[in-house]
């Protein structure tokens, strides 16, 4: 199966954007460890961010390497058709992934808080 992307743009620039609402989501991990937000917008356009800075646990917002923010408003992704092609435009970004934490993070959303003995898988807004 072939499938191509249309329409390919930038995001604006984040101070005409600052933050983004999200419902469709994955965070996926790079083979160097860095982490990336690829999402479904609101809009119908896909995206995938900047390497993920940091992270407010208990408000559900992780903010980007570029300064912009993204509220985690609904658990990740599964649907069947959308999680598939929310992963294929991140791969075509990113090239590979290793790994996906999008559950783990919204774990820790649902309970304010990373696991008791656990390492932050984003550390918190300076």
């Amino acid at each position: 199966m072939k499938m191509q992307f249309l329409n390919d743009r930038l995001a604006p620039n984040v101070e005409f954007q600052p933050s983004v609402e999200l419902q469709h989501w994955r965070i996926l991990v790079r083979g160097n460890g860095h982490m990336h937000l690829a999402a479904q917008l609101d809009s119908g356009s896909l995206r995938v961010t900047t390497k993920l800075q940091c992270m407010e646990v208990s408000r559900g917002i992780v903010r980007t390497e570029s300064g912009r923010s993204y509220r985690l408003c609904a658990p990740p992704e599964e649907d069947e058709l959308l999680r598939p092609l929310i992963e294929l435009n991140a791969l075509r970004n990113l090239l590979m992934f290793s790994g996906d934490v999008s559950q783990a993070v919204w774990n820790a959303i649902d309970a304010g808080a990373w696991p008791a003995g656990s390492t932050a898988l984003l550390p918190s807004p300076q």
